[in-house]
């Protein structure tokens, strides 16, 4: 009797068990960062991004499509079909900082939404795009690379895996207009083997309603693993 005691409590424990572990490993199942981002502002699509974290990162259908008055640009739009890159910062009148990998030949510009192959953007397919609550994957067709995408509280992670080439690259585009970032007016950038680092100035025309001649500086370090060439555009 005894024993059959323990072994049914035993059962129970492990029931409460298993059903706690189910619950907290499947609730990310409920997160669609891209619900709502059509008419979003630029800075509310972050799905590779912790609550309050210093980096967050993000695809861009266009980060400045439709950016008439400096604060109209949703940067990911649902409806759209090809990537610009993937930029570092996302946040209320700070953006900017593009990662883009590409294969074959060098473009330094990201193109347009509706110009294929008028830069290093590419096209993809819904079916190959995954966001989820601190993580995004997407494969890039024109490229045959799948970008991954995350972050800690400080520090934002890019993963390409490229096809088999002799010629891949990784643009690290820092005069690209993103969101409500506005034009770049001044830069600075030194690059060793396997380190980028620097800072870019951006004068946000939207915040200039407000503030005239105010502008944003931001730091940035990158370091490379097993990147196979590099260009810094600006």
């Amino acid at each position: 009797m005894i024993k059959n005691i323990i072994m049914y409590c035993c059962g129970v424990l492990t029931f409460i068990t298993c059903s706690y572990a189910q619950q907290k490993q499947h609730l990310t199942q409920y997160v669609k960062p891209n619900i709502g981002s059509v008419h979003s502002r630029y800075f509310f699509y972050t799905p590779a991004a912790v609550p309050f974290g210093m980096a967050k990162l993000a695809p861009s259908t266009d980060g400045s499509y439709g950016n008439r008055s400096g604060w109209e640009a949703v940067g990911y739009d649902d409806r759209h079909h090809s990537i610009a890159g993937f930029p570092h910062f996302h946040e209320f009148q700070i953006g900017g900082v593009v990662f883009a990998p590409t294969v074959g030949e060098i473009k330094t510009n990201a193109g347009k939404v509706d110009m294929p192959h008028s830069g290093y953007l590419s096209s993809f397919d819904k079916v190959d795009e995954f966001a989820t609550s601190g993580y995004y994957r997407v494969k890039l067709k024109d490229y045959g690379v799948q970008a991954e995408l995350t972050a800690t509280k400080r520090v934002g992670f890019h993963k390409y895996t490229f096809p088999s080439t002799d010629s891949a690259n990784v643009i690290f585009d820092i005069g690209h207009v993103m969101g409500e970032s506005g034009p770049v007016i001044d830069a600075e950038v030194t690059y060793d083997q396997q380190h980028v680092w620097g800072y870019v100035i951006t004068s946000p025309l939207y915040v200039q309603k407000y503030q005239k001649g105010a502008d944003i500086k931001m730091y940035f370090l990158l370091r490379l693993i097993n990147c196979l060439s590099l260009m810094v555009p600006f």
